[in-house]
This record gives C-alpha cells, structure tokens and sequence, in this order.
C-alpha cells in the first residue's frame, strides 16, 4: 500500500496528523538543504543481515510472512559527529526478499524506523535515558502504532539479546562494527497490541555484515508496507509530508560514496 493509498483509508487521527506536518514540511525542508542531510540522524552506519521468524509464539504466520533478508542504518539523531552523550540514537530497517546490495527498494520490502524514545511524551528525556555510546546497550521503539492482518493494532520494539563487552576505548561505530563481526548484533522484533501489556517475541534479527552503500540514496519510507505492517495514527500521519520534504531538499548520493566509487 502507497502513502497515497494509506490516507485515501486514514482516519481523522491520521489526516489531522498530516494537516500538522504539511505545516511543518517546508521547515524540515530548509533544514534538510541547510545541512545537506537528513534533517534528524543525519549520518550513520549500515549493516545486513537476516529476520528470522520466531515460530514458537502466538503468532507464527506473520512472523513468517515479515521474515527475509534485512537492511540496518543505526545512527545518532542530531549531530553529524559522532556525540556519545545526551544523544538520542535511531535504527531504520529494511526487510527485502532477496540480498540487499544497493539502496533501492524492491517490491514487497518493508521499512521501519525506531529511535531510543519510548513515546512522544518521553522524547525530551531521551537524552538522557539513551546509552549514547553502545548501540547494542538500547531498545528502539517504533514509538507510533502500526495494523498487522492477524494481529490487529500494536507498537514494535526492537530489543538487544545481549549487550556488548565492555570497551570503553573503541567509539561506538567501531564497537558495532567489533559485535558484527562477532555475530553479537543479535535483535529481537517484539509487539505489544495497543492496550496490552505483554510483548510477544515475532523475529530475530542477526546483522552479519557491515555494508558500504550511499546512505543518501537510502531512502527509507514508513510507509512502504511491503510485509503488511502499516503505519496508523497522528504521529504517522504527520510523518508523510516531512518524511517527503527532508528526501526532496537532502542531496541525491553521498559526495564521499561517490569519489570511494570512482
């Protein structure tokens, strides 16, 4: 289903939600020009790897159906260098059928985007609750809620199956890059339909390799759904203009990537 296609079915909380960030949009857009990135987590690290289904839970059919082959970009959200301190940090996720090599997106991909922010009410305490320094030492939540056919209405979260060792000495790229190669970056898709308390295990998440490719023709779009996870409510709903605006005004390819290429 398209961004169009989602607000041609949205509710009033998702149409109130994209009234608000069509306000916002052009502001976001400036930024994006400004910083000649993405207006929030503006430079990352990317790693593949594979969503293997949990098929011991409740929900084993979906679990089957979102699994595949996946893309991470684990990032900090404001600043473009590396700060490991009062930081909010976000993982942005792809799921593909078939090996991801290169940015584009195919058909049937699914993205997701969490941060270290349990919900918009507790985002300026992130900073201070987010391990800025150790992305393996964090849950990310997708913070807004999401429809799953088979499951109704939930929140995501992504939670870390083991920390990292302790390196204070290595900064927190190279430490990733230490537990990737170490099979240690191992997640945990979680849900939690909305109004529940419990989280129920849906698929693991091992990052096997760290990849390469140009981060600013990665475009990851919450509203592309291609595993039937769809995005719903206000904060998705405001989403769909500054999402639009930070892609159109943030450059194409990234200068670095390009001159590495040649």
């Amino acid at each position: 289903m398209s961004a169009d296609d989602i607000l041609r079915h949205a509710g009033p909380r998702e149409w109130l939600g994209w009234a608000v960030g069509a306000t916002w949009a052009p502001v976001v857009g400036a930024i994006a020009a400004a910083r000649h990135a993405r207006m929030f987590h503006p430079r990352g690290i990317v790693a593949t790897g594979v969503l293997e289904p949990i098929l011991e839970g409740p929900h084993a059919e979906v679990a089957r159906v979102i699994a595949g082959h996946a893309l991470v970009r684990l990032s900090g959200a404001v600043s473009k260098e590396p700060a490991e301190r009062f930081e909010v940090l976000g993982l942005g996720l792809r799921i593909s059928d078939t090996r991801i090599v290169d940015p584009a997106p195919r058909k049937n991909d699914q993205d997701l985007t969490f941060a270290t922010i349990l919900s918009p009410l507790s985002m300026p305490l992130s900073p201070f609750t987010t391990r800025s320094d150790d992305f393996l030492a964090n849950r990310y939540h997708a913070v807004a809620p999401f429809e799953i056919g088979g499951i109704g209405r939930v929140k995501i979260r992504l939670v870390p199956a083991s920390p990292s060792p302790a390196q204070r000495e290595l900064s927190r790229a190279d430490r990733f890059v230490g537990d990737v190669h170490a099979g240690r970056a191992v997640f945990v898709l979680e849900v939690r339909r909305t109004l529940h308390r419990a989280w129920v295990p849906l698929a693991r998440l091992s990052l096997t390799e760290i990849s390469d490719l140009d981060q600013e023709a990665l475009r990851l779009d919450p509203f592309r759904d291609g595993r039937g996870i769809t995005p719903v409510g206000f904060v998705h709903g405001l989403r769909r203009a500054t999402y639009a605006a930070s892609q159109a005004m943030r450059p194409e390819h990234d200068q670095a990537h390009a001159v590495a290429a040649r």
